[in-house]
């Protein structure tokens, strides 16, 4: 089921839970992890909130048992107007996330948007002008893991890629996430170094038949 944007703050809540205790990007980029779930409750909230004229915000139900954030390419024109609209929408999301600055500094903020810039969904690129879905976030409760929630919202989405004819999309990283990934067809199509790092971020993408496997 779709989220409407009321629920935002719920939806918010659970992938700030999640991510902060199991995600080493966000372990990295906030670790302390006194302070580590109220940051990502404001990040998330306003990610969420800019990315939502070009996504569907997923839920597996009224109890959030699972949530997923997905960006759809078609919705971002991408002509002058729409990216200057686009930029905008990042530059008021960037504003509403200052309070963070209360809780981690200044200077861990400047320090968070960096790594968030290197880790980041500019290797869409490489899929030049194909239409595609981006499976951006997804996190499932720590009490309903090991149910089928991802499978809930995962199958329904590669289903629809498949009418559509179009890719499927994401990055982690988690490591282990990768053969999970694999066990739904995704394949890992680039590897991003994060300098002076061990993390990677793995780029993987889902291609339906009659698509040619993107190299």
């Amino acid at each position: 089921m779709r989220v409407d944007r009321s629920d935002i703050p719920k939806a918010a809540s659970t992938l700030a839970r999640a991510f902060a205790k199991d995600d080493p990007l966000y372990q990295l980029i906030l670790p302390d992890e006194t302070t580590r779930l109220d940051a990502l409750n404001i990040f998330f909230q306003r990610y969420i909130e800019m990315l939502y004229p070009y996504s569907d915000v997923l839920t597996t139900s009224k109890d959030f048992e699972a949530v997923a954030l997905v960006f759809h390419s078609e919705r971002q024109a991408g002509t002058l107007l729409s990216n200057v609209k686009y930029a905008k929408q990042i530059g008021l999301a960037i504003i509403k996330s200052l309070p963070i600055c209360r809780i981690i500094g200044i200077r861990g903020f400047v320090r968070g948007l960096t790594i968030l810039r290197s880790m980041s969904s500019v290797w869409l690129s490489m899929l030049g002008d194909r239409q595609y879905m981006h499976l951006d976030m997804i996190a499932v409760q720590e009490g309903c893991r090991g149910q089928g929630y991802i499978s809930r919202i995962i199958k329904p989405l590669l289903a629809e890629c498949h009418t559509k004819n179009i890719l499927c999309t994401l990055e982690t990283q988690t490591p282990s996430n990768v053969p999970i990934y694999e066990h739904y067809d995704y394949r890992t199509v680039k590897v991003i170094l994060l300098p002076n790092s061990s993390l990677r971020q793995y780029c993987m993408v889902y291609t339906p038949d009659g698509l040619q496997q993107h190299e």
